[in-house]
């Protein structure tokens, strides 16, 4: 069941760019608006199931409230990426978090990375790397290369952070706390002027994107392990695809699709791998 709530989480998540495209908004309100309009649900539910109190702010160690910046500097790390290189460089070198993840698990949560991990983490790099038609650096790259495998090491801490304390606080209680520091640090930046039909959109988001996807995401984490969750992460490029062809009528090449494939067969991979 929570490898299904990360698939589910990451599909949703993978329908990002097209709320993005339809609110347009600058980077600072497009992250700060979800994040504030998902606070009032979130506290009704925390306050219906009692986990509001004083004393459930003061329990959490400082790692607990390292989640928001790491949300926060990946957000721009990743969109600092799309501006200063390729989106197939910002893609793949974001996507180098399995690998941070397959080296870091074994050593802060004690999670040991196996061959099949390794296997899934190769065959998917592969696939990305086929739908993104490679990486090409030149020397205007640099910086965008350099943001986007940033954003990879702080997405790989994310996930090594969601493994930990998601075992000692509830869903909803994290999200709601990392979606409430994410708000107050973007305050100062965020544009006062919404359009009727981007408020349609940044709603939509902080409910499906910044509430429900966070929710199945974190309570995914209770069962499954730190570097299996990290190469389901490849699920979302897929879903991505699948939405331009939808909305945007984007037709993929036979390379999207092979590499699509790819990421199919690693997911079923590690999915296998836990059965037995």
């Amino acid at each position: 069941m929570g490898y299904l709530k990360i698939i589910l989480a990451i599909v949703i998540w993978s329908s990002l760019g097209v709320f993005v495209r339809k609110a347009d908004m600058p980077l600072a309100s497009t992250v700060f608006y979800p994040a504030l309009f998902s606070l009032p649900i979130q506290f009704l539910i925390l306050y219906k199931n009692k986990e509001i109190s004083l004393s459930a702010f003061r329990t959490p160690a400082p790692v607990f409230y390292l989640l928001a910046p790491c949300s926060l500097a990946n957000t721009l790390l990743f969109f600092y990426a799309f501006k200063n290189t390729t989106i197939a460089n910002a893609v793949l070198t974001h996507y180098t978090a399995p690998i941070f993840v397959a080296i870091l698990a074994p050593i802060l949560l004690r999670e040991k990375s196996s061959n099949t991990i390794w296997l899934a983490i190769m065959i998917s790099s592969i696939g990305l790397w086929l739908m993104l038609g490679g990486l090409s650096v030149s020397s205007g790259d640099f910086k965008g290369v350099i943001a986007g495998t940033a954003s990879g090491l702080v997405y790989a801490m994310i996930i090594l952070l969601l493994r930990t304390i998601s075992k000692t606080h509830s869903s909803v209680f994290i999200v709601f706390i990392q979606n409430a520091i994410i708000a107050l640090l973007l305050l100062p930046f965020a544009s006062t002027l919404v359009s009727y039909q981007s408020l349609i959109y940044l709603i939509s988001m902080g409910l499906i994107h910044s509430t429900i996807a966070p929710l199945l995401y974190v309570q995914g984490f209770r069962t499954v392990k730190a570097n299996e969750a990290a190469v389901l992460g490849y699920f979302e490029p897929i879903g991505a695809v699948i939405l331009a062809i939808v909305f945007f009528n984007e037709i993929p090449g036979i390379n999207s699709l092979l590499g699509g494939a790819l990421i199919l067969l690693s997911g079923f991979l590690i999915l296998r791998a836990r059965q037995e």
